[in-house]
């Protein structure tokens, strides 16, 4: 995990090494097989994942038809943010596309860091936007 967490994370912020392990060491490996469901609707949803391989889709059901689809490539970080912040459900379903290698972090272990650095909390920023920043007074 540690090298595709660097390469995705270098794209935003350089941690040094012990920033870099800091942040691996909130996420738990999980493997998944093609058609496994990572998240699914109706769930509440209190984590971020890393997909540190495979390929992952996300979508919106109903009536048995999927609505905005988007797929995540690794190394990319995923969750249902809306859901996460908002202590609800997701409206989402999370499914491997092939099989895949994720890790889980739950979201409070996350906020507790980025309260104790600086850099932490601006890559978060940077790489979950919009859903961050409008609740960062939750979550800040």
């Amino acid at each position: 995990m540690l090298h595709s967490l660097e390469k995705f994370t270098k794209k935003y912020v350089v941690f040094n090494a012990v920033e870099l392990f800091t942040l691996a060491s909130l996420f738990k490996p999980i493997s998944f097989n093609e058609n496994d469901f990572v998240i699914k609707k109706s769930e509440p949803v209190s984590n971020i994942y890393f997909l540190d391989s495979g390929v992952l889709k996300s979508y919106i059901e109903n009536n048995n038809k999927m609505f905005s689809v988007k797929f995540y490539f690794s190394p990319i970080f995923f969750s249902d943010l809306n859901a996460v912040i908002n202590r609800k459900e997701t409206t989402r379903n999370f499914v491997t596309v092939k099989k895949a290698n994720i890790f889980m972090a739950n979201f409070e272990d996350i906020i507790r860091l980025n309260e104790n650095s600086e850099k932490h909390k601006r890559f978060f920023k940077m790489i979950f936007g919009d859903d961050y920043m409008f609740n960062s007074n939750f979550i800040m």
